[in-house]
């Protein structure tokens, strides 16, 4: 199988924008509140990937220091301008990268953060709701920056929405090696929400405890969107 489209895009930004998107596996730790919240998020690249940004740190620019830790920075910066997030901060611990911040209302900080009127979470007072689909992908690309740019966009869904995950990944092998498939495919992104109650009950995920639920799933259903990822979770 040919992939001009795909060569016609094969740059150093372009595969490290690839690299973001799933060489990791991420968790993201939600604390709801009452009155607030507080968002954790720790990014563990996967070493080939790991690897690769080493090989292509020579494309970038020389004062921005090593290439994922100017990405998590770069990130921690957005946080604070958005005007939405508070007590910012990030650190690395061993090969992985905590980012952490504090905001007043989840729904305010998406709103802060470009989400406009979106549709991808909808909380209340004893309940979240979480839904991911090709057709409102593009509000999560108005709030990541990354996502629109045009050298990532033929790897994300609004390409490659329809495709198989077996041709996807035999894409992936034509631009990355022969050993980027298999660290794709162990890419997963885990979503874990503390409520400030008991859990009644949760849809498309698990109830780890009465008051934790867990959402995680495949990088590569990101990627694709041939399903929607749909979560939800009640408390009283």
């Amino acid at each position: 199988m040919a992939y001009p489209h795909i060569m016609r895009r094969l740059t150093a930004a372009a595969v490290l924008l690839l690299i973001i998107a799933s060489g990791c596996q991420i968790t993201e730790d939600l604390a709801l509140g009452e009155t607030g919240g507080r968002s954790t998020t720790i990014i563990h690249p996967d070493p080939f990937f790991t690897d690769l940004l080493e090989d292509f740190a020579g494309f970038l620019p020389e004062d921005e220091g090593p290439a994922m830790e100017s990405i998590v920075s770069g990130y921690a910066a957005d946080l604070i301008a958005s005007g939405a997030a508070a007590d910012v901060s990030w650190e690395k611990n061993g090969e992985s990268y905590t980012i952490s911040f504090t905001y007043d209302s989840i729904m305010e900080f998406l709103m802060a953060y470009g989400a406009g009127n979106q549709s991808l979470l909808r909380a209340g007072s004893t309940s979240l709701t979480f839904h991911l689909g090709i057709e409102n992908y593009a509000e999560l690309r108005d709030m990541v920056p990354f996502l629109s740019d045009p050298n990532f966009e033929v790897y994300g869904p609004e390409y490659c929405n329809g495709m198989t995950e077996d041709e996807y990944l035999e894409m992936i092998g034509f631009v990355l090696g022969e050993d980027g498939p298999e660290a794709i495919r162990s890419g997963r992104i885990m979503i874990r929400i503390h409520v400030p109650g008991t859990i009644t009950e949760v849809s498309g995920g698990i109830a780890e405890d009465s008051s934790t639920a867990l959402l995680t799933f495949p990088v590569i259903d990101f990627l694709l969107l041939n399903t929607p990822v749909d979560f939800s979770v009640s408390w009283r």
